[in-house]
């Protein structure tokens, strides 16, 4: 019970001001209120929600009011007109997602074999070659067809070397691309559907690209995408620095700034907890010591 209560201790609180990290006279600081515009927008976005139909966006919960605490989200509402939002596309989109997030959140196996799921419409079209079985009749409305090939293609082995060097070598470089990224994955994407509409699911491109996907190099480079994204839309909180020092947002730490004869600063990576001479004195000449 004292274990419990201590918990509700720190989760319920009441502060005298808002929450000083997002706000200063209880107006919206202005880099948090750009951060979550562009969260927003992105949002939007990706839940394929038209700008027309977005009335206004809001920020509510415990970080709108005086009861935050460290462990409050904050809580970005899209107020939406939806009657100005269409169905096209979005159940296409909202099948997707609980097909990721089912995949997320479940290992199924029949067998042995993983089970995906997914949505489908009833008006598609099959493709040709392509078997299609029925539970509820218990027969097949399509037939499988036996298409001859070629397990050692070495158009489908050019193309996986291909398509896993450009990846992994964006990846290894620790490239923050993200444009580059998405050209990349649109290409993938575009190959597939390209090929499987022209040559059908033996396509030497639709097969490498499955052959990429079972070798977890697409996995890898959505992970990889997703967190450029994510530190994109990311506004870390920044440490006060004494005087003499400024924030170097890739240290994420403070760090003694130098003049030098331009007037301009030189970084100098001492934190607050080295206030002594630095090693080897300021230097002289051109070079000012420079690093």
């Amino acid at each position: 019970m004292r274990a419990l209560l201590r918990e509700l201790k720190s989760t319920l609180q009441y502060h005298d001001q808002l929450n000083p990290k997002l706000w200063t006279d209880e107006k919206l600081n202005p880099d948090v209120w750009l951060a979550l515009n562009k969260i927003a927008k992105e949002w939007a976005k990706f839940a394929n929600i038209p700008a027309k139909a977005i009335e206004d966006v809001i920020l509510v919960g415990g970080n709108a009011n005086y009861n935050y605490t460290k462990y409050s989200d904050i809580d970005l509402h899209l107020m939406i007109d939806k009657s100005k939002v269409k169905c096209d596309g979005l159940v296409d989109d909202y099948l997707l997602s609980k097909k990721q997030l089912w995949a997320l959140t479940h290992d199924i196996t029949v067998k042995g074999q993983p089970v995906e799921l997914y949505g489908q419409s009833s008006t598609d079209s099959f493709k040709e070659s392509q078997g299609v079985y029925s539970l509820q009749s218990r027969k097949w409305l399509q037939q499988p067809q036996r298409v001859k090939f070629d397990k050692n293609s070495q158009a489908v082995k050019d193309k996986v070397y291909d398509l896993s060097k450009a990846i992994n070598d964006l990846i290894d470089s620790k490239s923050d691309d993200i444009g580059q990224f998405r050209r990349l994955k649109g290409k993938l994407k575009g190959m597939r559907s390209t090929a499987i509409e022209k040559g059908g699911e033996y396509a030497p491109e639709n097969l490498a690209f499955k052959e990429l996907r079972n070798r977890g190099i697409l996995d890898k480079m959505n992970k990889y995408l997703r967190n450029l994204e994510d530190q994109e839309l990311t506004l870390e909180e920044r440490k006060k620095c004494k005087d003499g020092y400024e924030y170097d947002k890739d240290k994420k730490r403070c760090v003694r700034k130098r003049p030098y004869h331009t007037g301009g600063y030189l970084w100098h990576s001492h934190d607050h907890d080295h206030d002594g001479e630095e090693s080897g004195g300021e230097g002289s000449g051109e070079g000012g010591g420079g690093e």
